[in-house]
């Protein structure tokens, strides 16, 4: 059976707008040197620090790895290392809305005290899942229906009885 395999970045037009025109007007003053002498200094390092949020975004990915022994997922560059957990681990599988905001606070690397840890970038629909210590953790996606369906198939094909349609 073939590996369902996922990966998302944050691509949303807000989040590029709200870095970008910040980024434009004050990289603007730092060429142009409208800015005082004393703000001359401040307005260098509010570029770079905003140059660096940017190329954070733009390196920022969550990679999603379904196969017949488990999950694996790392959401890079705050994971550096892959996070594995194995079918006979998990107690139950679902894919569900949510609600980001509310439930988990927003995007990103979020966690909750009710929810657990959640791993998404956009949208409003992921993959739950309770492992059996109890430790609840949702991951996102953007192919619903994809995932939805290799899940079906790889219940019925491996006898994995934690995922629940």
């Amino acid at each position: 059976m073939e590996t369902y395999y996922e990966k998302q970045k944050f691509n949303q037009w807000w989040i590029k707008l709200s870095i970008f025109i910040p980024f434009v007007i004050v990289f603007w003053g730092v060429i142009t040197g409208k800015t005082q002498e004393e703000n001359g200094t401040s307005m260098l390092i509010a570029a770079v620090v905003l140059g660096f949020v940017a190329v954070l975004f733009y390196y920022t990915n969550l990679e999603t790895r379904i196969d017949t022994e488990g999950i694996t997922i790392r959401f890079f560059p705050f994971q550096r290392v892959y996070y594995y957990v194995r079918w006979d681990e998990i107690e139950s599988a679902t894919v569900r809305t949510y609600k980001p905001i509310r439930e988990y606070g927003g995007w990103g690397l979020r966690y909750s005290f009710k929810n657990g840890k959640a791993y998404n970038v956009s949208g409003t629909v992921g993959l739950q899942l309770v492992l059996k210590s109890g430790t609840k953790f949702l991951i996102g996606t953007q192919k619903e229906e994809e995932l939805r369906e290799y899940l079906v198939q790889l219940k019925n094909q491996q006898n994995i009885t934690c995922i629940q349609e």
